[in-house]
This record gives structure tokens, C-alpha cells and sequence, in this order.
């Protein structure tokens, strides 16, 4: 007992980076607002069923649902905070507000007819991280921090108990399931396998009876009973022996990656996707991302070493006040000198593109990298990825629908000249960035 209370104690109060916090922290936050943004059409239309509404968890006061206007600004505000959330900005307030706010949302998501409990750990994670340190790496708080003069935070416990927080409330998750199974009326059939047996037959009958479909292995599997019996016995020894992963961080890292396979074989018997289980995000504070990080980047850096030699070409509107802005406001983060520029009115623009602009409506910056060209929002995403932190974060808004994106960007192309000016010549560049400038 001793020896367990000791472990436990050496676990919990592990020294751990802050940059695992911060890989979790964006790896939660990429999934939900990939969530929020692709069930966003969905779940409108979803609120506009009110009779289908019946409150559960927190929100068991309600007595009527939210008005579908209310409910909108509701999930565009969350989509605001997410991103707040994944950048690490104002996150002592930020962090909080976007966890609640994610406990709230999913309960009142849960609140219409059917439960989904595999969103469930990731509102439990969000909420844990979103009340810890989980900006001091990788964040603009923490860039922001460093600029004012303040040391790079080391490995400390502070950073390693919400980790392993985070790895007991999963395990804790497939315990109680694994105890709900056993605790029912068919605990022995679920142990034998035929309850499993059963459960993936009725699922079939349902999908070919509805799409007209079964899920890839199904036939082949379903036809094997003694399959069944050793998936069942091994879905229960993953679920009730779930607590002892906690002892050791390798019996953790052995049973993200059984119960990730887990996940993956009722996808291919029942065609049933738990995504945040299935990309493995669901068992990513089990093991040590930082690491694979430092390794990727180091092979990275030795590659950009030779890959830099080449730069990307930037084309703009020369006579553009705001695209002349921009281009200033790039030179100066671009660190790595990675770009050079040329107007779209210049000879190298008609040269590399192949096309005159000289004489014809220009509505879009231009970034040629290679072999590769971008224009419009991205080209400036593209271009704010190679710039950095913490303007690397901008990135994100890639998931955005591109025609939201570029009808944006439209927007503010028609209207530069009105709103910021326009020159009479093109840009002249100073003495020390004149090399950076193609036919100028």
C-alpha cells in the first residue's frame, strides 16, 4: 500500500514541462473549433426543434430552450473564445470564460434528444485546462511575457498535476463504463462477448436498413464468435483496469495505445467514429508530445538550412498605401528574410506570372514559394505562418471556409484605396532593405 501511496505521489507531483500543457491545450482547442465550426449549420437548425428539448446536467433549471438568435451569438462568441483559447491570449480570463462556456454549450447541445457522451472528455479536459497554467509555452501571453523581460518557465509540478489531472479523468471516463457494463443486467454476456455480439448485429440491421450500408469488417467478424469473446473480455479488462494506468507513465503510454486500437475496431465492425478518440488526442497528455516536437523541429531546422537559400516572392499592389503597409509590417517580422517583393506593376510580376498588370484592376496580394502560388487570404495566412510566433497562431484561420476568408478579404481589397489612399508611384524602398526588392 505504502509503495502504491508513494507512486502516486511521485506521479502526481511529477515535474513536467509547460510546453505539454500547451501542446494539450491547442490540441483540445483545434478539435473543438473544428467541432464548433463544421457542426455549426447543424446545430442551428437543431435549436429550432424546441419540442425536442429536455434539459439535463447543469442546465436541468431551464425551462424552455434558448431563441435561435440567442444561440447563434452564443456559438459565435465560443468560436471567438476558442481562438483566443488555441493563441493563449488574456488567458486568465479567457480560459475560464471559454471553459464554462464549452460546459454550457455541450450540455445544452446534450440537452436535444440524444446524449453524446464522446464529447464528454473534451469538455472535461477543456475545462481543466482552461483554469490552469496552460499558457506559459507556446502562447502569446507567454511571448508577451517574454518581451517584458521575463525568464522562459522550467519543468515544475505546477505543470505536471493538471496532466496527470487530465489522464485520470479519461481513465476514469472507460472505469465508470466498464463498471455500468458489468453493474447491468447483461454483465456475463458482456464478458462472454455475445452482448457485444448482439450490440454490433442491431447496429448493422439499423445502418442497412437506414444507408444501406454495414461497416467494413462486420460480415467478415460477425461470423466468428470466438472474436467476440476475446474483444469482450479485452474491452473490459481496458475499462476496469483503467485506474492502474495511473500508476506507471508506460502502463499509461500501453493503454492509450490498446484502448486507441480499441477505438479504431468499433469503427471497422460498427462504423461508429469517437474522433477525438480516434486521432488520439483523447490519450495525448499519456505521453510526451513536447518531445516529438524538439525532434521534428530539429530535423526541420536542418532542412530549412538549405530550403532557405530559395525565397518566396511577395506581389503587391504598389500603389496600395495598405498594401505598402503591409509589406513594411512584413519586413520587419521577417526574421529569417525569407521574402523578397515586387510590385504587380513590375516587369518581374508580368515575367514570374505571366501576366500584364500594368493596365488592370489589381484585387489581390500574390505570394509565388516555389513551384506553389497564393493569392488573396492565402497568401496572407501563408505568409503570416513564416513570420513566427506569435503571428504563426494567425494560421489557424486556414480552417476557416475559404469563401468566407477570401469574401473578406474582398471586401477590404475594393475599398483600400477609399479607406487608406493611394500613391502616385510606387513604393522606394530604403537603402538597407533595397535588395529585398525585385526590379525596383
Amino acid at each position: 500500500m505504502k509503495t502504491i501511496i508513494k507512486t502516486l505521489k511521485e506521479r502526481w507531483f511529477e515535474a513536467i514541462s509547460p510546453q505539454r500543457l500547451a501542446l494539450l491545450r491547442i490540441a483540445t482547442g483545434c478539435f473543438s473549433l473544428w467541432y464548433l465550426i463544421s457542426r455549426f449549420e447543424m446545430l442551428q437548425k437543431m435549436v429550432k426543434n424546441t419540442s425536442a428539448f429536455d434539459p439535463i446536467g447543469v442546465l436541468f433549471w431551464m425551462e424552455e430552450p434558448l431563441s435561435a438568435t440567442a444561440f447563434w451569438w452564443i456559438s459565435v462568441g465560443l468560436i471567438v473564445l476558442n481562438i483566443f483559447y488555441i493563441i493563449g491570449w488574456k488567458f486568465k480570463f479567457s480560459g475560464p470564460v471559454f471553459a464554462l462556456l464549452t460546459l454550457l454549450f455541450f450540455t445544452y447541445r446534450n440537452s436535444w434528444s440524444m446524449i453524446y457522451h464522446n464529447r464528454n472528455a473534451l469538455v472535461l479536459h477543456i475545462v481543466i485546462l482552461g483554469f490552469v497554467a496552460s499558457t506559459d509555452a507556446w502562447s502569446v501571453d507567454a511571448w508577451q511575457s517574454g518581451r517584458n523581460g521575463n525568464k522562459i518557465k522550467k519543468a515544475h509540478f505546477n505543470y505536471g498535476w493538471p496532466v496527470v489531472l487530465i489522464c485520470a479523468v479519461t481513465l476514469g471516463s472507460y472505469f465508470l463504463s466498464g463498471i455500468a457494463k458489468i453493474a447491468g443486467d447483461l454483465a456475463l454476456e458482456w464478458a462472454n462477448g455475445s452482448a457485444m455480439r448482439s450490440q454490433v448485429a442491431i447496429d448493422a440491421i439499423r445502418k442497412s436498413v437506414l444507408i444501406a450500408e454495414t461497416a467494413p469488417l462486420f460480415k467478415i467478424i460477425y461470423q466468428h464468435t470466438w472474436l467476440f469473446l476475446g474483444m469482450g473480455i479485452l474491452t473490459l479488462v481496458l475499462e476496469i483496469g483503467a485506474p492502474i494506468a495511473l500508476l506507471k507513465k508506460r502502463w499509461g503510454m500501453v493503454w492509450a495505445v490498446l484502448t486507441w486500437f480499441m477505438h479504431w475496431g468499433i469503427f471497422l465492425i460498427m462504423g461508429i467514429r469517437f474522433r477525438y478518440q480516434m486521432t488520439g488526442l483523447l490519450f495525448l497528455s499519456f505521453f510526451e508530445p513536447e518531445k516529438w516536437i524538439a525532434f521534428l523541429r530539429k530535423k526541420i531546422k536542418g532542412k530549412k538550412s538549405i530550403s532557405r537559400e530559395t525565397t518566396a516572392i511577395v506581389f503587391f499592389d504598389g500603389v496600395c498605401s495598405l498594401c505598402n503597409a503591409w509589406i513594411r509590417f512584413v519586413i520587419r517580422w521577417d526574421k529569417q528574410r525569407r521574402f523578397r517583393f515586387a510590385p504587380l506593376q513590375s516587369a518581374v510580376a508580368e515575367k514570374v506570372l505571366g501576366y500584364d498588370f500594368s493596365h488592370e484592376k489589381i484585387d489581390s496580394i500574390v505570394l509565388v514559394d516555389g513551384a506553389q502560388k497564393y493569392v488573396k487570404s492565402d497568401a496572407i495566412l501563408r505568409i503570416t505562418k513564416e513570420l513566427g510566433m506569435p503571428l504563426k497562431v494567425i494560421y489557424v484561420l486556414r480552417w476557416l471556409p475559404l469563401q468566407l476568408r477570401n469574401g473578406i478579404y474582398d471586401w477590404v481589397a475594393r475599398s483600400r484605396y477609399s479607406w487608406f489612399g493611394k500613391r502616385t508611384n510606387c513604393r522606394i524602398p530604403k537603402p538597407d532593405e533595397r535588395w529585398r526588392f525585385l526590379d525596383t
